[in-house]
């Protein structure tokens, strides 16, 4: 982490259109065009990784590491939703609560994502072993 003070608490937003690629179509569930479960959490992991990277030491980044949400309503294809996350610590280890709303502030999903702070040569060293290991696995 950064040692410079960081106005607490780090907030990030974002605006998106469901498109294609983010409904529950995608996922198996055929003619549903509607925003998936995935995609939410795909989209709030993406704007934590991106709020989150003004604050850490030059070659740390963020891993997530668990999450737990509530996807309260459905969201068709080609509506505009917000994706807010929010965070009052910077440790080693984030807890970022995030919401969803629609173009009329209705809750779509909320809930909290945790995240690690980790050296990212180090992560990489570890993804590049690990990958190893398995191709040398009979």
């Amino acid at each position: 982490m950064k040692t410079a003070p960081t106005q607490l608490p780090v907030h990030g937003s974002r605006t998106i259109t469901v498109t294609a690629p983010d409904c529950a179509s995608q996922w198996g569930n055929d003619g549903l065009d509607v925003l998936s479960t995935p995609a939410i959490l795909g989209h709030m992991e993406r704007l934590c990784v991106d709020t989150l990277a003004a604050h850490l030491s030059p070659g740390d980044m963020t891993v997530g590491t668990g999450v737990q949400m509530r996807h309260l309503a459905p969201t068709n294809l080609g509506e505009n939703v917000t994706f807010r996350v929010t965070t009052d610590r910077l440790t080693r280890n984030i807890t970022v609560s995030f919401q969803v709303t629609d173009a009329n502030g209705r809750l779509l999903s909320d809930g909290t994502h945790q995240r690690a702070v980790v050296d990212e040569t180090t992560f990489r060293a570890r993804l590049s072993g690990a990958a190893a290991d398995r191709r040398s696995t009979p």
